[in-house]
């Protein structure tokens, strides 16, 4: 028996009612729900660390890689002088830069130097790190510029393209071989 008019307006209050309080128990829910993950997300004093995990096994392969010898060291420190200085000269056309040094065969240091680091500034995939003189970390950048050093002094020059296939935009790979084949004769002469 369907409910008289008194009753089905005591029925439609009651739902009204009953979607209220629904409404409410969500907001209430969602409202809890809120601050329990806002508490999660907000790190605590000492969450603020990198935890270091020493049994990793890359953890140690990467630590072992980045120590360097004296010898390293040392033409590193040079290098980060070099990258430094750099950044004082005004950028250069680097293809006319490059026809420039190729026209001299006796072109200092200090000018391979100049180009391939500004050009590598502008030229690299992506933005290159190099700690100021004297800290103690090696960057990963750092440790690629050694690997290519270390391959145009022995021979391989397969290697040094590939490494700065890596590192270097598609139109500058050809006059970044040429630059730092350029600068590791000239480091090597002036040493």
């Amino acid at each position: 028996m369907p409910p008289s008019g008194g009753g089905q307006a005591l029925l439609e209050n009651a739902s009204i009612e009953g979607h209220v309080f629904a409404a409410r128990m969500v907001a209430g829910e969602a409202e809890h729900l809120m601050s329990v993950l806002a508490m999660r997300v907000t790190p605590a004093h000492d969450e603020n660390r990198v935890l270091a995990f020493p049994r990793c096994p890359t953890a140690e392969r990467v630590a072992a890689a980045r120590e360097l010898s004296d010898t390293q060291r040392l033409e590193l420190e040079r290098l980060r002088w070099l990258a430094l200085r750099s950044q004082l000269a005004p950028k250069a056309d680097l293809e006319r830069a490059c026809y420039l040094l190729a026209g001299q065969p006796t072109a200092s240091l200090d000018r391979y130097a100049t180009v391939f680091f500004r050009a590598l500034c502008d030229h690299a995939t992506s933005e290159m790190t190099v700690y100021r003189p004297g800290a103690s970390q090696v960057s990963d950048d750092e440790s690629w510029l050694l690997r290519l050093l270390a391959a145009w002094r022995s021979e391989q020059d397969a290697a040094a393209g590939a490494l700065v296939s890596w590192r270097v935009r598609p139109q500058a790979r050809r006059w970044m071989r040429f630059l730092s084949h350029g600068m590791v004769r000239a480091l090597d002469a002036a040493a």
